[in-house]
């Protein structure tokens, strides 16, 4: 099977480490033009640095993912710089390691800004500027939290629980466009946001999913690879989990001992 973006510009927000690093990666070596964004310009320059060393040619920027109007002011410096949009990967995010009750209201909402809003935008740049192509493909970043919240990063499951239900609701009104609209929810993922949680207790955390370990940054990508090619020209309003088998079964582990 040749998978290939080749002739596509696809924008990764969040695309300066983890899943988002890998996934920008991975889409340029499989033929896309490349745009990454971060928050803080020294991540936008070590991951421009890393992909340019690797022989890849991305656009980054900083970006405010919680904000309307940088969302598209960038959105159109990709298209000046690229000639258009085909896919937008929703991925920036954040998390608030706080119980509901202890969390405070500006961090409530700062939370929703950066993991929701900022969905909410990728489905308006979707409606403009991935429509003026003909078509393409909307992913958004969701988590195994939107389907069992873990104590302590209540904001956060709600975030994610709230984007499954927007790719729904963007999915049907993008459809007359040709836009797909799918969302991934991954398991627990050796990333720059995870590294506290698996440090501290990474064996039992592994022990929660069937394969029995923690997933890699590059195997959300090949999945994300996929559903952003023609070979899920098919798949649209629905969640792709690539969690290891984290929901299979109540009690994994026992099948390792």
């Amino acid at each position: 099977m040749d998978v290939n973006l080749n002739g596509r510009v696809a924008v990764v927000t969040g695309g300066t480490a983890g899943i988002g690093l890998a996934t920008a990666e991975l889409f340029a070596r499989e033929g896309a033009q490349i745009a990454i964004c971060s928050s803080r310009q020294s991540n936008v320059d070590r991951a421009l640095t890393l992909l340019r060393d690797r022989g890849l040619k991305p656009y980054g920027e900083t970006l405010d993912v919680s904000s309307r109007q940088g969302t598209f002011d960038f959105a159109e410096r990709v298209e000046r710089h690229f000639g258009g949009i085909d896919i937008w990967v929703s991925n920036a995010a954040i998390m608030v390691e706080k119980k509901l009750v202890d969390t405070p209201e500006e961090l409530w909402q700062r939370t929703m800004d950066v993991n929701l809003k900022s969905v909410y935008y990728g489905g308006l740049v979707a409606a403009d500027k991935i429509r003026k192509r003909g078509g393409g493909v909307l992913i958004n970043a969701a988590s195994f939290a939107s389907l069992m919240p873990a104590v302590g990063s209540g904001a956060y499951a709600a975030s994610k629980a709230a984007i499954t239900s927007m790719t729904r609701s963007l999915a049907g009104e993008l459809a007359p466009y040709n836009i797909r609209v799918v969302a991934f929810v991954p398991g627990l993922i050796e990333t720059p946001m995870t590294a506290n949680w698996i440090a501290r207790k990474g064996k039992a955390l592994a022990s929660q999913h069937a394969l029995n370990r923690i997933g890699r940054a590059d195997e959300v990508a090949n999945a994300l690879l996929f559903l952003a090619s023609d070979y899920a020209s098919f798949i649209t309003g629905t969640c792709l989990e690539i969690t290891g088998g984290k929901f299979c079964v109540q009690n994994p582990a026992d099948a390792w001992n």
